[in-house]
């Protein structure tokens, strides 16, 4: 008779590094809060060695675990938050959206076709690009700026209320 194997993903040591990180998160939200391994293996109904996989950040223990663990903790919201903002899917989009319409021609609107889904229209910003470039490329590079604008924008809500500096705190951990 034949064993199965048990499929695993394949993480490169970058991703893992991440998975590690988010394990070391977790390990200091159960100190923060004053709870033990025992405490979340009641709650959560996970053995204490999946525990403490998940506190070293194993990739083998499933993602559903990791979210049981966040719930107790009070952090499952933040798992909502990965890939909200997709500032580099914007970006490709736009790109891709410029390549679609040909230097020089407008759609029956008179504006350039640069939005989508339903969302209005913003002007693009000139580019300091050299005359000598084609159209297009001027586009591409003007929507490139819009989005370093865009993400500038973003960057500065993330001000200290406080002082007006930028926040640069960026650990994930609790004051």
């Amino acid at each position: 008779m034949q064993t199965k194997q048990k499929r695993q993903a394949v993480v490169f040591p970058k991703e893992q590094k991440i998975l590690q990180q988010l394990g070391e998160n977790i390990r200091l939200a159960m100190k923060r809060r004053k709870i033990t391994q025992t405490m979340i293996a009641e709650r959560t109904g996970l053995s204490k060695p999946t525990l403490r996989n998940i506190e070293r950040g194993e990739s083998t223990v499933s993602i559903g675990h990791y979210l049981r663990v966040l719930a107790v903790l009070g952090l499952a919201e933040d798992l909502a938050k990965v890939a909200l903002d997709d500032a580099l899917g914007r970006k490709l989009q736009d790109i891709e959206l410029l390549k679609t319409t040909q230097p020089g021609t407008r759609p029956a609107s008179g504006r350039p076709s640069s939005t989508s889904g339903g969302m209005p229209h913003r002007p693009t910003p000139k580019a300091s690009a050299p005359a000598s470039q084609p159209a297009s490329s001027q586009r591409i590079q003007s929507l490139l700026e819009l989005a370093r604008s865009r993400a500038n924008q973003d960057d500065g809500q993330g001000q200290n209320a406080h002082d007006g500096q930028p926040d640069t705190s960026s650990s994930g951990e609790d004051a």
